[in-house]
């Protein structure tokens, strides 16, 4: 059975630049119909940028669309507000500081791994547990409020002064953790497991002194 020292040498290293990879993947999201409306990201709770997903699409292409029309001079009167939808405004993420701890303890991870040593692979497994136990606090937080957030859209549907009523409306809404999130937690878990069942086994003995050369 091969080492699980020697295992984490030659792939904790890649282990750790998944985890940091996959903040730029969907953490949280809002779908409807099996259609994702927004998607937030890791990096975006870090820099505070624009969701993803359907609506911030649409407001791109209405973009365009307007630029197109304003150059060839032929947004006839009302014709704003024919391009406009049911797309508008997509605000930016705000910048969450549970996000941000957990990219700084995943850039530590993936620091920590490229050094072999058994205070090195100690805190590896440290930042691990300590980088899921951050993103558990994430989903718990960001997780409820965009339940919150949806609950508040279904109740303000009898109003009629939502402008995502023509998405909820006899639709199926499902908010939470997304693909990003989950391969961030699996990828850390391995880590922890790796790094745990490896600092079990036993430090290797020191070399034998070299023999003293032959006396004539």
């Amino acid at each position: 059975m091969a080492s699980k020292r020697v295992l984490w040498n030659k792939v904790g290293r890649y282990f750790s630049a998944i985890v940091i990879a996959a903040f730029f993947l969907p953490f949280f999201g809002v779908s409807c119909d099996g259609m994702e409306v927004i998607t937030v990201s890791g990096a975006d709770m870090v820099g505070g940028c624009k969701p993803g997903g359907m609506i911030a699409e649409m407001e791109k292409e209405e973009g365009r669309q307007r630029k197109r029309h304003a150059d060839g001079d032929d947004l006839g009167a009302g014709g704003g507000e024919r391009q406009g939808g049911i797309g508008g405004h997509v605000d930016n993420v705000e910048r969450e500081p549970l996000a941000m701890i957990a990219l700084a303890l995943a850039l530590a991870g993936f620091g920590l791994a490229w050094v072999r040593s058994r205070k090195a692979m100690t805190g590896s497994l440290v930042v691990a547990i300590a980088t899921l136990g951050v993103l558990v606090g994430l989903w718990i937080k960001v997780g409820g409020q965009l339940h919150d957030a949806v609950d508040k859209e279904k109740l303000g549907k009898e109003s009629g002064s939502s402008r995502a009523n023509e998405l909820t409306k006899d639709s199926r809404i499902d908010a939470g953790g997304r693909y990003g999130l989950w391969l961030t937690g699996l990828m850390l878990v391995g880590i922890a497991g790796i790094t745990a069942r490896a600092l079990r086994e036993p430090d290797a003995p020191d070399a034998p002194p070299p023999a003293p050369p032959p006396t004539a």
